[in-house]
């Protein structure tokens, strides 16, 4: 059987739903563990090694059952993070963690957590956190396991869990998965383990990990195949270490990294390459030590899956959530390269109209586009990095307002962008949480996609019709003033009014209620309207019935317009009227 490597895990869920809390825990109980070599320092991740897991899970798990040689949790806790770590393929992560509070249940980032994890087909177990706060819990003397704590805590207990678990389970349901707790699962190929947890005290980690273990036994033994080919890393973050200088984190997850190979990486504007010049990792302080400055470990090599620091020339021009691999040949160097610029532009195809979609990293600008795709909303500029002023004047020119947009995702806004003030011609969404990004554009867009509709119908002849009211002629010419009534549709200033056979009357110039002049006159509105052209006793007299003049293309245009049944009566009599001399007039 081949050698195997360890499985990276993330965590996943909502805000406060306990994920940092859990990864302590887990990363405590290694530090507690006093095996030899019990943790091993990972930059961004906690490594919990075989013989770890095996005590954790003494009694849980038989020392011949497990075949992996331990667990790296990405230390990153987050959906966000899931997404902007990445590897050639797709998420950096072979297994996930949806943390859920018992309490609070489902929330809105545990299902965009849920959508992530089934859209990258990530396998995935439930950890129920904060048990210890619901009612009948009793805090255990030493260690217990999750049944014995579950018996122990009596049947108050046991039916707020069970109660609680099954809300969940509801939930997981109405998202397509089926679910149970872990201990009542008997395919988890069906179906999804939850396992209950209290972070605080411990009960229900090791149970935790035994599931991880099983599914990674279970579903990924082809992907954790160790591979003696070329090194393979996700980029973290960059920072500056004492005594090294400039350096980038790195998770390794493929293959061996070595001091003096060379590697091509993610760049801020282009993939380039360097010279490995070193590879570090933390030395753990001796039990009991608390050191203010990090001491680094040198290390000749490093095989996956690990996370490490590397310096090399220019490393501080690499991207974070971008990839860097080691290559040998001027001919592989060229064919990386060509390919870290494709994953580089997750947009495949920029639109003449779309929004622009900013991010922090690649991996969150990748997750960015697929939330536009997913919603059919075109993207016409992408980038990595803070918003700036070039890209306001641009999207200020995009042709459709409503992709008059910037989504931000997790990246500052430079202060020149919004000379303006938040009222510029570009509106720019701003969140640390997508959903809630994409949420506020698509109730904007809409919201301007009525006002605009209201402008239009404002501009193009709207349809009304009227009637000159006997015994309210004011003046016979020169403009003409009657009394009118509108009996259908919106009556505004600056139309042209026509007899029901055609025939041209004038341009309505004025309208005026107890004195005041008004823009627009509702149905059942009676006013004096002053009419150029008009001549009562020539060309209009009481009791003469009205119709707005509509131009052909007006009346094309107001076919495509939401207008009230009234308004389209009226319309279609314009219609009519015209079509009596050409048929296919207004078509």
């Amino acid at each position: 059987m081949a050698d195997l490597r360890e499985p990276i895990v993330s965590l996943l869920g909502h805000v406060d739903h306990g994920k940092t809390t859990l990864l302590d825990r887990i990363a405590g109980s290694v530090r507690a563990s006093r095996e030899a070599g019990g943790i091993t320092q990972h930059i961004g991740a906690v490594e919990v090694p075989g013989p770890v897991v095996r005590k954790l899970c003494e009694g849980i798990l038989r020392g011949d059952q497990m075949r992996i040689p331990g667990l790296l949790f990405v230390d990153t806790p987050g959906h966000r993070s899931f997404e902007t770590l990445r590897r050639r393929g797709g998420a950096l992560s072979d297994l996930a963690i949806l943390v859920v509070d018992a309490r609070e249940g489902f929330m809105p980032q545990t299902r965009e957590s849920v959508e992530i994890l089934r859209r990258e087909k990530t396998p995935f177990a439930v950890a129920l956190t904060k048990i210890d706060l619901l009612p009948g819990w009793r805090k255990a003397t030493g260690t217990v396991s999750l049944r014995e704590e579950i018996q122990r805590s009596g049947p108050e207990f046991e039916k707020a869990l069970d109660a609680h678990l099954y809300r969940v389970a509801e939930d997981l349901v109405q998202m397509g998965f089926s679910a149970d707790r872990y201990d009542r699962v008997t395919d988890f190929t069906r179906n999804l383990g939850i396992v209950p947890v209290s972070s605080k005290t411990g009960v229900g980690v090791p149970e935790l990990i035994a599931l991880l273990v099983g599914l990674a036994q279970r579903f990924l033994t082809e992907e954790l195949e160790l591979q003696a080919g070329e090194g393979e890393a996700t980029i973290v973050e960059r920072s500056d270490q004492r005594g090294v200088g400039p350096v980038s984190s790195i998770i390794v997850y493929k293959g061996t990294l070595k001091v003096g190979d060379t590697v091509v990486a993610t760049g801020r504007t282009e993939p380039f390459e360097t010279r490995v010049r070193g590879i570090y990792r933390p030395i753990p302080p001796k039990e009991g030590k608390v050191s203010k400055q990090r001491r680094l470990e040198s290390l000749a090599a490093v095989r996956a899956a690990a996370g490490v620091y590397l310096s090399a020339p220019g490393i501080e021009d690499a991207m974070p959530g971008g990839l860097l691999k080691v290559v040998r040949t001027t001919a592989e160097t060229e064919e990386v390269r060509a390919a870290l610029t494709r994953e580089s532009h997750p947009v495949a195809e920029l639109a003449e109209s779309g929004v622009a979609i900013y991010a922090d990293t690649l991996g969150g600008l990748e997750a960015l586009a697929f939330e536009c795709r997913q919603r059919n909303l075109p993207v016409h500029e992408a980038g990595v990095g803070p918003v700036g002023r070039s890209t306001i004047l641009r999207m200020a020119d995009v042709k459709d307002p409503t992709h008059r947009a910037v989504i931000a995702f997790n990246v500052p806004v430079l202060p020149d962008a919004l000379p303006e003030g938040e009222d510029g011609p570009v509106k720019i969404f701003r969140a640390d949480v997508m959903y809630r990004a994409m949420e506020e554009y698509e109730t904007w867009r809409q919201q301007r996609s009525r006002e605009l509709q209201a402008q239009r119908r404002l501009e193009l002849v709207h349809p009304a019709k009227l009637e000159v009211l006997p015994g309210f002629v004011f003046r016979v010419s020169k403009p003409a003033i009657v009394g009118v009534k509108v009996v259908g549709g919106t009556l505004r200033p600056g139309v042209r009014l026509m007899h029901t056979d055609g025939s041209e009357v004038g341009v309505l110039r004025g309208l005026q209620r107890d004195g005041e002049s008004v823009a627009e006159a509702e149905e059942g509105t009676e006013l004096a309207a002053s009419i150029e052209g008009a001549v009562i006793g020539r060309n209009l007299k009481p009791g003469d019935a009205l119709l707005t003049s509509i131009p052909e293309s007006a009346a094309r245009a107001l076919r495509q317009q939401a207008l009230t049944p009234r308004e389209g009566e009226i319309l279609e009599e314009v219609v009519r009227i015209h079509r009596a001399e050409r048929p296919f007039w207004g078509q």
